[in-house]
């Protein structure tokens, strides 16, 4: 709370200075955004949690969106910090720390945004969360994006198509799949894709559906190459500053407990998919087409990643955790 949290005493009635009993102090927690305007984070997730405190608290604990406080792979700092009291990050933006998050990220996993952060959440709470990966933050609620495809200019209908083509990865599991692929990784933060792609410094992106209308992305990718059995996803996650957390009174404390969790990762996975409902039919207005990938397809790609799972369940292991039973109970939740 050095900075972000705004904190002041609601001025004392006279029936409450005659009984003696104490108001609650009214609590503002800004909400660090990253990735504009458009973007569901900023349209339905922060009203939805603004709202959900506010009706809790009977108004006293509200939320306040801020932009721009710090470049995406800064967020977790920021929030830890108490640069800003809230935010959502980016796992595989902040290079090694977090390593059990890879699993839901991984290909060969499908489903949408809702039913994969459900999956997420869960796991996390009955494996991952003894690991202890976030340190000095209260972790929210983790959530997934949709469906994560290639998206370039040029028509692609076949993976070997990418060979040598850069791409924008993005981070964490997509970086393995890229690398599988045979492209040529480019690594950046989301909100800058759309300039590296129009300057020529990418030939396309991994992305959801749900960029191409919040990022712009459809100006300049007229192709999206999905696969229904899951190409990867991208891990997020919702957290609050464990210092402002601290120094919440009980009945805030007891807002922000209630909300958070599997419901919580449910309800931003909800927008997530609603966000590629937009994304879908507002870039097919511009002429747009999602181009399914054939069995034959699906199977080399198969072929392609297969090293990638046993690499990613080396790497959750290492940090202390059961990784082929929480792999199991994950792909339990999605089946």
């Amino acid at each position: 709370m050095k900075f972000g949290l705004k904190t002041f005493l609601a001025t004392a009635t006279a029936a409450v200075a005659l009984s003696g009993t104490a108001q609650a102090a009214d609590t503002e927690l800004t909400f660090s955004h990253w990735a504009g305007p458009k973007h569901a984070m900023a349209t339905k997730v922060y009203p939805w949690l603004n709202e959900t405190l506010s009706a809790c608290s009977g108004g006293s604990l509200t939320v306040k969106l801020e932009n721009g406080l710090a470049p995406p792979p800064a967020q977790y700092d920021t929030v830890r910090d108490s640069v800003a009291d809230l935010g959502w990050i980016v796992h595989g933006y902040t290079k090694g720390k977090f390593l059990t998050t890879k699993m839901i990220e991984m290909p060969g996993l499908s489903g949408n945004a809702e039913s994969m952060s459900v999956a997420f959440q869960m796991t996390h709470e009955k494996f991952f969360a003894a690991a202890k990966e976030a340190k000095g933050v209260e972790v929210l609620a983790h959530f997934v994006h949709g469906p994560g495809m290639v998206n370039t200019a040029e028509k692609i209908t076949s993976y070997k198509q990418l060979e040598g083509k850069k791409i924008r990865v993005g981070g964490g599991v997509a970086n393995a799949v890229g690398t599988a692929l045979g492209v040529a990784g480019v690594n950046m933060p989301a909100p800058s894709v759309y300039e590296a792609i129009a300057s020529g410094v990418a030939d396309g992106v991994f992305f959801p559906l749900e960029t191409l209308h919040s990022f712009k992305i459809d100006e300049l990718t007229k192709y999206s190459f999905a696969n229904p059995d899951g190409m990867y996803t991208t891990s997020f996650a919702l957290i609050l500053s464990a210092d402002t957390y601290d120094s919440l009174s009980d009945e805030h404390k007891a807002c922000i407990d209630g909300a958070r969790g599997v419901e919580m990762s449910r309800q931003i996975g909800k927008f997530w998919d609603e966000a590629d409902a937009v994304g879908l039919e507002q870039s097919a207005k511009g002429g747009s087409v999602v181009i399914e990938a054939s069995a034959e397809e699906r199977a080399y790609f198969k072929e392609k990643t297969a090293g990638i799972e046993a690499a990613v369940l080396a790497e959750v292991e290492s940090r202390g955790v059961d990784a082929a039973a929480a792999l199991e109970y994950m792909k339990s939740l999605l089946q």
